[in-house]
């Protein structure tokens, strides 16, 4: 293969690898974007949700402001009797759900609670006196008004609570006294709306935080199974006594359809890639075959088919060459036209099968007698044409008598006959600013003067 091909056989197989390589990219960077399109999407969408939900929590523990401010308007109506309080609570509780306990703590201690059963334990818990709980207790009386505290965990049953709480005062004989607190206990999961659960189900994760002003720590309200921090969405949530995290994650974007889009543009760039490879290889072997038709034809189209050397097409072209070459750089250039005595001859008392041994013998000897600079054309019949670059005339006239010295000494045999050959010879020198036509008039001229002459005679 020629180098030339083998350079664009090479360049190709570069351009299909880019080709394939830009192919896979920019259909990598269309999957990405549709992606991070999608993610936008979900993020903005979960924004939103979030927001909703933080609104329904922040409605659900508004109602223990409600629940306290309720029961304290209660207990003023009724001069403080709380003979009647499992009616009132069981009223409040049935109309606001939100709530899972309302209590009274008179002078500070738990004496109410609704329901009752599996709260015992908070019977009788003194608030201002438990150091756990008294910095919420005292707060409120401190302030005189609701005063939420938590989530953090009951006593009574270690569950999550937000914990409402309204100091009563009463006013006796103008004297203003503190009669206890009104109570309302939110459970966290009737807080947490059923929206929650729902985009759990469809494959989200959440994780919900409280802030306890009671503690350092930050309890975790609702998490997820296998929640999943680092692709997620944050947001705070503002609630009477603080700021909860509410946390949305999801699994990293990755449609179905994606792994399809890889695969089939890796097979169809291949192919194509592939196809237009094998397309260039193969007009790459035709170019080749053309060209190295195209040499020979060209080589047999100079070439002699009987002698095997340069035919006069060839012998023109060459001594055209020479004479610009001469021209160039100032030298020598001698033309010798070299034609077989009695050649006709042989051809009638012999056949044309003896003149084509002569013809091809002859061609022989004079490229065995020249130099191997020196070039040997046949243009005609029994006419040769010879070339000597940088030879003068005198240069020239020592070749031509070696071609005859040669001759003599190799006679040719045919058919069990030696036929012997002689030539007729004309030269001539290249002249400064001499065309190729007059040169060969010159040399054709001193040619047949060789031939008037007689046999085996030179002529310049």
């Amino acid at each position: 293969m020629q180098e030339g091909n083998k350079i664009k056989i090479i360049c190709t197989a570069v351009l299909c690898i880019a080709m394939n390589l830009l192919t896979i990219g920019f259909v990598e960077a269309l999957i990405r974007w549709d992606a991070e399109h999608e993610e936008r999407l979900l993020r903005d969408t979960l924004l939103n949700t979030g927001s909703i939900i933080g609104q329904e929590i922040q409605r659900k523990i508004s109602d223990g402001r409600v629940l306290t401010e309720s029961l304290h308007a209660l207990l003023k109506a009724t001069d403080y009797n709380t003979a009647d309080f499992q009616e009132w609570a069981e009223l409040l509780v049935q109309e606001k759900n939100g709530s899972s306990v309302v209590q009274l703590a008179k002078k500070g201690i738990v004496s109410n609670i609704y329901p009752l059963s599996g709260h015992e334990k908070a019977l009788g818990h003194n608030l201002l006196a438990d150091a756990q709980r008294s910095a919420g207790a005292v707060r409120a009386l401190r302030s005189g008004k609701v005063t939420f505290v938590g989530p953090l965990k009951l006593i009574q049953n270690g569950a999550y609570a937000v914990i409402a709480r309204k100091p009563v005062f009463r006013v006796a004989n103008g004297i203003k006294e503190f009669w206890g607190f009104t109570i309302a206990i939110l459970s966290v999961d009737q807080i947490l709306p059923e929206r929650i659960r729902r985009l759990e189900e469809q494959g989200l994760y959440i994780a919900l935080e409280g802030d306890n002003p009671d503690s350092k720590n930050r309890p975790v309200l609702f998490a997820s199974k296998g929640h999943k921090s680092a692709t997620a969405v944050d947001m705070d949530i503002q609630v009477p006594n603080g700021v909860w995290k509410l946390q949305l994650g999801y699994d990293p974007i990755e449609n179905k359809y994606y792994g399809l889009a890889r695969i089939f543009t890796i097979l169809f760039s291949f192919i194509i890639s592939a196809f237009i490879f094998i397309q260039q290889c193969m007009v790459s072997v035709k170019q080749e075959q053309i060209t190295f038709l195209n040499e020979r034809l060209t080589k047999l189209s100079l070439k002699d088919d009987l002698t095997d050397i340069g035919n006069r097409r060839a012998g023109m072209q060459a001594l055209e060459e020479h004479i610009q070459h001469a021209k160039m750089h100032n030298e020598k250039l001698s033309v010798l036209m070299f034609d077989l005595d009695l050649f006709k001859q042989v051809n009638d008392q012999y056949g044309h099968p003896a003149g084509d041994s002569i013809l091809k013998h002859s061609a022989f000897c004079l490229n065995a007698a020249v130099r191997q600079t020196d070039l040997v054309f046949r243009i005609g019949g029994d006419e040769f044409l010879m070339l000597f670059p940088g030879t003068d005339v005198a240069g020239a006239i020592s070749g031509a008598r070696k071609v005859q010295a040669f001759l003599d000494k190799m006679p040719v045999t045919y058919d069990g006959e030696e036929l012997s050959v002689s030539s007729s010879i004309g030269i001539a020198e290249y002249r400064e600013g001499e065309t190729m036509e007059s040169l060969l008039n010159r040399v054709d001229m001193k040619l047949y003067e060789a031939k008037e002459s007689g046999r085996n005679t030179i002529c310049f």
